[in-house]
């Protein structure tokens, strides 16, 4: 059979198109692969990839297309397709203005909240919006006017299904949404700032009326204003805005229509079925707009017919004694039994006021009471439900049976439930609250954040697992369409079956084609609606369309999942309820909780910046004064506890006073355009506190060195490094201010020679100043190396004049004579005294120098002696010190060299490589600190030959020979300051420890630095001094022995005078024994 030239055409573009078709897949096929790809490897150069400070990218799951209103209805059926698209276009025009309300409410409910300078300004903006708002009001009272015609008009040809359920159920859930949003409209915009507002800008333009040329105006543009003003006044800010909708229903040409038509019964089922899903489900999703709509339409119903079921009423009423109230927008609470009252003053009888706000005001008690109960039932659904996510998502989609595309549907629902009881619980709780005055405890406020947190916690969990539940969404509304696709066929074969079709068969088929094909696409809002209105316009019963209508309901909301999730989420009404967040931060420090807590609630008040940018401001402030002031201060205490456990501290209960959590996950949050770190406002805190402190006090630096440790193991607080100078490391005085009044150093110090410190000798505060080895390190460190000549050079100036003392000492005349004395006794009478000097001559000039007189502090002038040779000693000291900590800056600096004799390989390696000039000159500028290091460490100058050599020439001169016999005064000399070391360490024991010390081995060293200045080191070995004093105290011992054999133990008195010598001799004998030791000690140091 040939085939004509158009079939052959039809089949060529059939063949075109596949072929064209497949090129295309297997490039978008190629295009995915790709994207996968690009998409894994950046994952991978994520550092995490699920945290809180950072917002997911986000997916929307809306599909859009680009096909006209009328193809989506098309159908043989030319009456049909006229009836559904005059609905989907009403339900479309509901759906514009709906969302056009929801922006109008944001502006009135925020008005007055913002402070501005200008009263007058701000209502002149808000004028150009209460403008929109009349347009508004007019075009949804003509939507109104024209939807009751259209149903009217539909009803009256006989469509209805005859039931007794309502035809046409989706025109009424639209109509009854538009008047709940006028109803939210008229409730917004009846303020009382708004209204006063208002008045005194009439008043204003009033006034500008009796002189417009002062303002450059006419006098018509005022009065046109001012009946603009008027007008808007009447019809918005009366408060009458649904009564003058619902009067707008009794135009005498639409009231005739209305009232011939089944437009009674029809809005009558309506209530009927949606109050019977009311009582039956009261976990429905949409249970509150349910509940708003049911009595919207009754009060249409009855301003429409007059007439009321008194049963239907009593069911309404009961529902609204069990709701009592419902945040409708931002913090304005709908009361029922108001609008019913308002809108229908008949059933007065029927609603006791009083006894409703009663029994409102005693569930909010109860509710109070169980509330800790409730949020705890709720937080363990929350986390069963972020659980049920997690495993969701770890599972592999690829396969997927249908069991489980179920369950994860199920799942979602249950997500929304919770999530809409929840969110509705916190707004119900502290609108109720603030609206009624009644204050809040602290366990309800306690509550409601953590509700708050578990809210944020659904929108988290949700947005951070959005590209894996992205898919999951994707096959259950695949599921669900095939599904409902599966049952509209099955319907359509029991109507196919019969041979013979009627003509009321023929417009249910059309019907169930035209939902058939709408369902064969995206889904989008608007399929899903023609869907659902040729299910309502095929006239059939609601038991053969309960099945299809549920599946396609189920489909809707998975389709809208992620928007639904957002709009619960959103927590902007805490915008009227900042109040609360003070007590919940110092809480959560109090309790030492997990702050990560607090990102969820900052992540709350975030949604609130949308509307005021001073809400940053705010919470920033309450987060400085409750959270971080307190946390702060809980950290540092802490840490410093912990430092200091050496000490006795109070008895602590671990399980009371908890230790902070771990800042390690406490990532930035995103909080408006900046972030809030906690973490790094700590870490800030302690570097600032640990500087300061240190700063001020410098001997704490190596507690609060600890602390910083501390923090870094403990609370992964990495704070910024001080970087002060090392002088202010365990410094002390510093080597420059002792060069500079190394006279007064001297004099105030005093010197320990075998630990090399000197100890401060008397001091008004609790403790006493020492300088050692590492602070003179230090210092050297600090300064440089080249302070240390500069210290030896101060030395000597300072030598220099104690010398001048000394020598007018040696050469007054009552000290020569006396010298002389003694040193021709000892010559005479040396052989008789085997060699040793005598003590007791010793002892008689000591006494003989005290009776040449006292100075004012009660010293001789032996004692003056004694403290110059001392300062003398202490200057040496001082020098030996210098060296010391020299030697120890070199050793700390060279134990980053690896091997000291390994530096001539390194400088031959330097000289023999090629580089460039700029690495040379580095090169060799880092072998030049390195030799200067190691020839420092290796050849350290010896101070005391050169302060000996410069010195020695001076004193060993001739014209000096008033200086040759100064060995003849070392024996009273040492009676002179072992005299005065005792008396200093008995002083230890007193309340007035003025002049008190433990050690002076001063006096050692400068007698040992003279001694070898002078060159009298044999003479003084010649009159064998300390043999003689270990003779002494011999003989002592002899004698008392000797008293005690002769003395009796009854003689109680002579015994403790007995004990008391025994202690004195051994008191004596011992400083004797330390003198010599550090004496002979000294010498050593001076050996040449």
């Amino acid at each position: 059979m040939l085939e004509t030239k158009e079939i052959i055409e039809k089949k060529f573009n059939r063949e075109t198109h596949r072929i064209i078709g497949e090129y295309q897949l297997q490039h978008y096929g190629r295009f995915l692969e790709k994207y996968h790809e690009n998409i894994s490897s950046f994952k991978k150069n994520l550092r995490s990839l699920h945290t809180v400070h950072a917002k997911p990218i986000s997916i929307k799951l809306e599909p859009k297309e680009d096909v006209a209103l009328l193809k989506l209805v098309h159908s043989d059926n030319k009456l049909l397709s006229r009836i559904l698209v005059s609905l989907s276009s009403i339900c479309n025009e509901v759906n514009l203005l709906t969302a056009e309300a929801d922006k109008l409410f944001n502006v009135f409910i925020y008005y007055g909240e913002i402070e501005g300078d200008n009263t007058f300004e701000e209502l002149s903006k808000l004028f150009d919006y209460l403008q929109k708002t009349q347009f508004f009001v007019d075009r949804s009272q003509q939507v109104i006017n024209l939807m009751l015609c259209q149903l009217s008009a539909i009803l009256g040809k006989g469509l209805s299904n005859g039931s007794h359920a309502t035809s046409f159920p989706e025109l009424m859930e639209k109509l009854s949404e538009l008047l709940v949003s006028i109803i939210t409209l008229d409730l917004v915009l009846d303020s009382a700032t708004i209204k006063d507002h208002w008045c005194m800008y009439r008043r204003a333009v009033r006034s500008m009326s009796h002189n417009p040329s002062q303002f450059n105006l006419k006098h018509e543009s005022i009065r046109a204003l001012d009946k603009k003003l008027i007008e808007v006044e009447a019809e918005l800010l009366s408060g009458h805005i649904v009564q003058r909708t619902m009067d707008k229903c009794l135009d005498e040409s639409l009231i005739v229509a209305v009232k011939n038509s089944n437009l009674s019964n029809e809005m009558m089922l309506y209530i009927q079925q949606i109050v019977t899903e009311l009582e039956k489900d009261d976990e429905n999703i949409g249970f509150t707009k349910i509940w708003l709509q049911a009595n919207a339409l009754f009060v249409l119903h009855h301003t429409l017919y007059g007439n009321m079921n008194k049963k239907l009423l009593k069911r309404i009423l009961d529902i609204n004694k069990k709701i009592s109230a419902c945040t409708v927008c931002g913090n304005n609470m709908w009361y029922p039994e108001k609008f019913l009252l308002k809108h229908i003053p008949s059933i007065s009888k029927q609603i006791d006021v009083k006894v409703v706000i009663s029994s409102r005001m005693t569930q909010i008690s109860q509710r109070s009471q169980n509330i800790n109960k409730e949020t705890h039932a709720l937080c363990i659904q929350a986390c069963y439900w972020f659980i049920e996510v997690e495993r969701i998502v770890k599972d592999d989609m690829s396969r997927y049976k249908v069991k489980q595309l179920h369950e994860t549907c199920n799942m979602f629902v249950d997500g929304i439930k919770i999530l809409k009881r929840i969110s509705e619980f916190i707004k119900w709780v502290t609108n109720l609250h603030a609206d009624n005055g009644r204050p809040m405890t602290k366990s309800v406020l306690l509550a409601l954040c953590k509700l708050v947190e578990v809210l944020k916690c659904f929108q988290f969990i949700f947005h951070r697992n959005i590209l894996p539940l992205s898919y999951v969404i994707l096959l259950i509304s695949q599921h669900l369409n095939h599904k409902a696709l599966d049952k509209l066929v099955f319907i359509k074969k029991s109507f196919t079956q019969e041979k013979n079709y009627k003509e009321q068969q023929l417009d249910v088929l059309s019907a169930l084609v035209v939902a058939e094909h709408a369902l064969k696409g995206p889904i989008t809002a608007e399929r899903i609606l023609i869907a659902k209105l040729a299910l309502s316009a095929s006239g059939l019963d609601n038991d053969n369309l309960a099945d299809v209508r549920s599946v396609i309901c189920r489909l809707e909301l998975i389709s809208n999942l992620v928007n639904l999730f957002d709009k619960l989420s959103n927590c902007s009404f805490l915008y009227w309820h900042q109040v609360l967040f003070p007590m919940y931060f110092s809480k959560l420090v109090e309790d030492k909780a997990n702050l990560i807590k607090c990102y969820m609630v900052l992540a709350a008040l975030g949604d609130c910046m949308e509307e005021d940018v001073n809400v940053k401001e705010t919470t920033e402030k309450t987060i400085k004064t409750n959270l971080l002031g307190p946390l702060n201060q809980m950290v540092e205490t802490n840490l410093r506890l912990q430092t200091h456990l050496h000490l006795k501290l109070p008895p602590s209960n671990p399980f009371q006073n908890l230790m902070p959590n771990s800042f390690k996950k406490l990532f930035p949050l995103l909080f408006g355009d900046s972030y809030i770190n906690v973490k790094q406002e700590v870490e800030h805190y302690l570097s600032t506190m640990f500087y300061n402190l240190t700063t001020v006090v410098l001997h704490d630096w190596r507690t609060y060195g600890e602390m910083r440790r501390l923090a870094v193991l403990q609370y992964d607080l990495n704070t910024v490094e001080d970087n002060l100078p090392v002088q202010t490391l365990e410094q002390g005085l510093d080597v420059l201010e002792i060069m500079r009044n190394i006279n007064v150093f001297v004099s105030k110090y005093l010197y320990n020679l075998n630990n090399q410190v000197f100890v401060e000798e008397w001091s008004n505060n609790k403790h006493l100043n020492t300088i050692n080895i590492s602070h003179v390190a230090n210092s050297i460190r600090t300064h440089g190396i080249g302070i240390m000549n500069t210290t030896v050079n101060f030395t000597y100036q300072f030598l220099q004049n104690k010398f001048f003392i000394f020598s007018q000492f040696m050469f007054d005349e009552h000290i020569k004579s006396r010298l002389l004395k003694d040193l021709r006794f000892f010559s005479e009478n040396k052989k008789e005294l085997n060699q040793y000097y005598p003590y007791s001559r010793a002892e008689k000039f000591n006494f003989g120098i005290r009776k040449l007189g006292l100075n004012e502090n009660g010293l001789s002038y032996l004692d003056q002696f004694r403290k110059l040779i001392t300062q003398i000693g202490n200057a040496m000291g001082y020098v030996r010190l210098i060296r010391s900590g020299g030697k120890r800056c070199v050793a700390d600096a060279t134990c980053f060299l690896p091997d000291l004799k390994g530096v001539e390989d390194f400088n031959k390696l330097i000289d023999d490589v090629d580089c460039s000039d700029l690495t040379k000159r580095a090169a060799n500028a880092l072998k030049r600190d390195i030799n200067n290091l190691v020839d420092n460490f290796e050849e350290a100058t010896e101070y005391f030959k050169l302060l000996i050599n410069v010195f020695a020439p001076i004193t060993r001169d001739p014209q000096n020979i008033h200086l040759k016999n100064f060995y003849m005064i070392v024996p009273p000399l040492t009676i002179n300051f072992i005299e005065h070391s005792l008396t200093s360490k008995d002083r230890l024991n007193k309340k007035n420890r003025e002049g008190a010390a433990f050690t002076d081995d001063g006096f050692a060293m400068g007698l040992a630095y003279i001694i070898e200045l002078l060159d009298q080191g044999s003479q003084l070995n010649s009159i064998h001094w300390f043999q003689s004093v270990k003779a002494k105290q011999l003989g002592n011992r002899k004698e008392l022995e000797r008293q005690k054999l002769q003395s009796s133990k009854e003689d109680v008195k002579l015994q403790q005078t007995l004990s008391l010598t025994e202690k004195r001799i051994a008191a004596i004998e011992t400083e004797f024994q330390l003198l010599y030791y550090s004496f002979s000690s000294a010498r050593i140091f001076f050996q040449t």
